[in-house]
């Protein structure tokens, strides 16, 4: 409790971050992370270990983007670091365990982004139901060897709609949001890392749920690389439920 809220009071956030909750949420994530280091072991290291192999392939005269810094835990900092032009980290929400991570990195910077668009307008807006999200999303398009989309593109509907959406109009928005995000890595002008969970396993005493975290048209057909993710081992959440992610990979080319 002390760590997340440590994290909760010093993360920096772009407008409307903290109305969303999204503060609040990477403050848990450090917490259930600290608590279950063992059973999230496979996920972090699948993730840094992907992008680490991909990033050797991209141009050195060009920097990595990377799309949802989160607190690092699944990113290869000594590998971006590595890499000649360097990385700049996108999130709507600067930890501060991040920023002390970066510290030891030169070629590594940060850079708060609102990748959706949508927080600031949505949070501050009485009328919800006339927000419309940006057909792209609001991202860098050019001037980078190779993009990262990494474990975000299930949460970016979060700050707007339940899993699943609770009514058309959520079903709508989170679509919405997540095609956009897709139409931003197909639309830069190199080639991008999709790393995401895209279907949630909800078992409470024996009886499991399927839900879906990503609208399953938005993702390419061909997966490099897939794997279960125990998000929430049992006790977590409640004495007899356990949460697994279901985590695949895509490599978009030009």
């Amino acid at each position: 409790m002390i760590l997340e809220a440590y994290i909760w009071a010093l993360s920096k956030a772009v407008p409307g971050a903290r109305k969303a909750g999204l503060v609040h949420e990477v403050a848990g994530i450090a917490g259930r992370f600290q608590r279950w280091k063992a059973a999230w072991g496979n996920h972090l290291n699948n993730s840094r270990h992907l992008i680490a192999t991909h990033i050797l392939k991209a141009d050195p005269n060009e920097p990595i983007l990377v799309l949802g810094a989160g607190l690092g835990l699944d990113l290869p900092l000594e590998a971006l670091n590595a890499h000649k032009s360097g990385a700049l980290l996108c999130d709507a929400v600067e930890t501060p365990s991040l920023r002390k991570k970066l510290r030891g990195f030169d070629n590594l910077s940060f850079e708060a982004h609102d990748l959706t668009g949508l927080l600031a307008q949505f949070w501050d807006k009485e009328n919800c139901d006339t927000i419309t999200p940006p057909r792209i999303a609001p991202v860098p398009l050019t001037g980078y060897s190779m993009v990262i989309s990494c474990n975000i593109l299930s949460q970016l509907p979060l700050s707007f709609a339940n899993s699943p959406p609770a009514g058309d109009t959520e079903t709508r928005l989170t679509v919405a949001v997540q095609q956009a995000h897709m139409l931003a890595l197909k639309a830069m002008q190199c080639p991008a890392l999709l790393i995401t969970d895209y279907e949630r396993r909800d078992t409470t005493a024996g009886e499991t749920q399927l839900i879906p975290s990503v609208a399953p048209q938005l993702l390419p057909e061909k997966q490099i690389a897939k794997w279960d993710w125990p998000v929430a081992p049992i006790g977590e959440l409640a004495k007899d439920r356990e949460v697994i992610l279901k985590v695949g990979a895509w490599l978009l080319r030009k």
